[in-house]
This record gives structure tokens, sequence and C-alpha cells, in this order.
């Protein structure tokens, strides 16, 4: 067998490899690369950390200590990654660990001690996961959804009663103002259609007045 290439991580093109499903061809090298991360998973699982790395050490891989070591953390990260990242990883592979050592105690438990100890892992494990930590309240949705706004002269847009322009021409006419005024009123109210010329002579009257 070919020595193993200790120089080169396939870390990215594996993690790539699977997240799409598989459907491309890995090189030689890249397929043994993955065995290997697959072996490491396996071994830890039922041997332990230190136990894993130790062996892929020895032939047919002979893998340098700190090479398996980072190639450890890679297998943690490719099987129990979530969104990236390291840290979360490894509470998913302790997490594991701890549920599979829980379930064990429980099938050769003899006595009261033993299903102490099943207890406690189980807490261990509940507590590694982060699921003792209360979830933050959620934010109601009205809070963040875009409110819909509508703008209109037509009250009947938004189901209320339309107003008689008649008579609120007539009140508007009563009013004790000048008919400059009144027109204004007449125009902001609806009755009379606005007359942006006259809004505009009457901006620049007061502008002059100022000036």
């Amino acid at each position: 067998m070919e020595e193993f290439n200790t120089k080169k991580s396939y870390f990215d093109i594996l993690q790539d490899y699977i997240q799409s499903g598989s459907k491309e061809t890995l090189s030689d090298d890249e397929q043994r690369y993955l065995d290997v991360l697959y072996l490491l998973n396996s071994l830890r699982r039922k041997y332990g950390k230190e136990n894993a790395i130790s062996f892929i050490q020895r032939p047919p891989n002979n893998i340098p200590y700190r090479k398996a070591r980072a190639m450890y953390d890679e297998a943690i990260n490719l099987f129990y990654g979530d969104d990236g990242i390291e840290k979360q990883s490894h509470r998913n592979a302790m997490f594991e660990g701890l549920m599979a050592a829980a379930n064990l105690v429980l099938k050769t438990s003899e006595n009261s001690k033993d299903i102490e100890v099943y207890g406690d892992l189980i807490t261990k494990a509940y507590k590694i996961k982060g699921l003792d930590t209360p979830e933050p309240p959620r934010i109601p949705e009205g809070l963040y959804k875009k409110p819909i706004k509508i703008y209109s002269l037509n009250p009947g847009a938004i189901s209320l009663p339309s107003v008689d322009r008649n008579a609120l021409a007539e009140r508007i006419d009563n009013l004790e103002i000048s008919d400059i005024e009144k027109n204004r009123v007449r125009q902001e109210a609806g009755v009379d259609k606005v007359d942006f010329l006259d809004l505009y002579d009457e901006q620049e009257t007061k502008v002059g007045s100022k000036s």
C-alpha cells in the first residue's frame, strides 16, 4: 500500500462530497482519507479518543501523531458538524458517547447504585447538549412583520363609512375664515380637487412675505 500523504488534508473536498449526496467520484487518495476518518469515528465510539489516534499511527496507515490528532478533529467535524461550529461538533459527539454509556449501564444494571449511575450519565448528556438551557422567548410575529399601510382619500378602502361631501362643504363655508383658507380646507378635506398651482402660488406668496 502506498504511503499515506501526511502533508495534505482532503477535509473540504470530503465535506462537499457528503453535502452533495456523494454524487461525485473520489480519487484514490480522497477515498482512503475518508476511510481513515470513518475508522477514527468508529474506534472513538468503542475505544475512546486516544486509542483511536494511536491505532492509525500503526501499519498499514503509519500516520504521524500530529497528523493523526488533526484527522481526529476532522472526523468529529465531518460526522458531527453543526453549521461548521467546531464546539457544537464536539458536544454532539460527547452527547452520543454519554447516551451510549447510559444505555449500556441501564441494560446491565443490577441494583439501585447502577440506576444512579445511569441517571447521572443522562443528566450529563442532557446538560452537554444544552437541553437544560431554556429556549429564548419567541418574538411575536407582529413585531418584525412589515405593517401594511394604505393611503387613500376614499374611506371605503378601509371599510369606513363615506363622508357626505355636500354637508362637509356646507360646514366649511360656514367657518369664519377667509375664502383662500376655505378653498384650502375644502381641497384638504377632499371636497374639491387639489389645485397644485394655487398651492404653489400660496407658498410663493408666503416665501416672498418672509423675505
